[in-house]
């Protein structure tokens, strides 16, 4: 499986933690870090050529995943019909991916802000910067998945979700040999 990441940091970190706990048999995880900015767009294409070349490399990849936030992005839409047309998933995360790491620690689906919620996962101890801390809590990654269902029961790839709302759980799914 490859997981290409819009984030540089957070998101690889927290999607290799989440393999090592889960260690699927199913699937050998890559997670691709993409420095393209902050466009949904560029990360799904990315995320094509980075497929395409394992393919000619003859080493292709069975399932294909970008994460994404929503935050103020104009090619969203764009990225997920492209990504439909090449049987990407694509994980939206609305506001942002900051949300799923709060919901490992508690239920709250309050609106927030992006600062006000940044300030609130460093608060929680979970993130110092953009780094998670080495006592995230990886192994509540049931209950955030249970917290993210009740935020969003309707959560599917390529769907924009209520804020807030994250399509994670579906990647656990995956991890886990259950999709």
């Amino acid at each position: 499986m490859l997981v290409v990441t819009e984030g540089t940091e957070t998101e690889p970190q927290y999607v290799e933690r989440l393999d090592a706990f889960l260690r699927s048999s199913e699937f050998t995880t890559h997670v691709k870090r993409v420095g393209v900015g902050k466009d949904p767009l560029r990360v799904v294409e990315k995320c094509v050529e980075l497929r395409d070349k394992a393919d000619s490399d003859d080493k292709p990849y069975d399932i294909c995943v970008c994460l994404v936030d929503v935050d103020q992005h104009s090619t969203l839409e764009e990225a997920c019909r492209l990504a439909r047309n090449e049987s990407i998933l694509v994980l939206i995360s609305n506001l942002k991916f900051e949300v799923w790491l709060r919901w490992h620690v508690e239920e709250s689906r309050s609106v927030l802000t992006s600062d006000r919620l940044d300030q609130l996962v460093s608060k929680l101890g979970l993130l110092q910067g953009k780094a998670l801390t080495p006592k995230f809590p990886i192994e509540s990654v049931h209950a955030a998945c249970t917290v993210a269902l009740k935020a969003d029961p309707d959560l599917a790839a390529c769907r924009k979700g209520p804020d807030p709302s994250t399509a994670m759980p579906l990647l656990v799914d995956l991890l886990r040999g259950q999709l």
